[in-house]
């Protein structure tokens, strides 16, 4: 697909987040394509299970903001890409690193893995797909719990136990989004506890969302964005004023 057909798409992903509806001829004509075309990209944002089509809609398909990497992973994927490669620059060959679950820290988990560099670091991790793409890594370790099927994210008293007992010096972490919130949030109530306490032990905790992050929430904050050193993310038009709002409450906002 080419690099327009894949901006296409995430903004057809955005508008959705935000309407829930669209018809293709509204679609071709805010694009400046054929109905052909946008069809095209609906078939393939069908086949994520990131939409529903019916009769010339789309319709968001709720279930891609659940912890099920199946729907999410393609999505935003070039702004992942972008988000990962930034985040790269806060790490050190002598870093300590917590890894959250989720697809951007996974994009992430991706980058480390080609820099040879930081073979050596010690890397924890609740991410089963964010440790077993880190095959090149002498050391990384994960916590005891259960696996969640399908965010495959471990979880239990035994994991937030576990974090109780180590120190980081970098917590890179992901979120479902921040749209009206006092700080970032996700869907899923047995994650709180992990995320907060990876907060509580790391040096400096660092956000990684992509753009639509600002165009959803999910239930549960854990924590406030003052607990938060800085964000990473990519300003498009519909996160413009949110990123300038954040700024302008003291919150660091890196673009990648």
């Amino acid at each position: 697909m080419s690099n327009k057909g894949n901006y296409r798409q995430d903004a057809i992903m955005k508008l959705l987040i935000q309407e829930k509806t669209v018809a293709v001829e509204e679609l071709a004509k805010l694009f400046s394509v054929t109905p052909t075309t946008i069809r095209r990209d609906l078939l393939e944002l069908e086949a994520n299970h990131q939409i529903i089509r019916s009769r010339g809609y789309a319709f968001l398909n709720e279930d891609y903001n659940t912890d099920d990497n199946r729907y999410r992973i393609n999505m935003f994927h070039s702004e992942k890409q972008r988000i990962a490669k930034r985040a790269m620059q806060m790490v050190s060959s002598n870093s300590s690193l917590l890894l959250d679950s989720g697809t951007t820290i996974l994009e992430l988990a991706k980058e480390l893995n080609v820099h040879n560099e930081f073979r050596n670091i010690c890397i924890i991790t609740n991410g089963l797909d964010v440790a077993l793409s880190l095959s090149g890594f002498s050391t990384v370790s994960m916590p005891p719990g259960v696996v969640d099927h399908y965010s495959k994210t471990i979880y239990g008293v035994k994991t937030t136990e576990f974090f109780s007992g180590i120190h980081a010096d970098i917590a890179f972490i992901g979120s479902c989004g921040i749209l009206h919130t006092n700080g970032p949030t996700i869907s899923t109530p047995f994650l709180l506890d992990i995320k907060q306490k990876m907060i509580q032990v790391s040096n400096k905790v660092i956000l990684l969302i992509d753009s639509s992050k600002f165009l959803s929430s999910g239930f549960y904050p854990f924590c406030d964005f003052n607990q938060i050193d800085a964000i990473i993310t990519v300003e498009t038009e519909e996160n413009k004023e949110s990123i300038e709002n954040l700024r302008n409450d003291g919150i660091e906002v890196i673009l990648a």
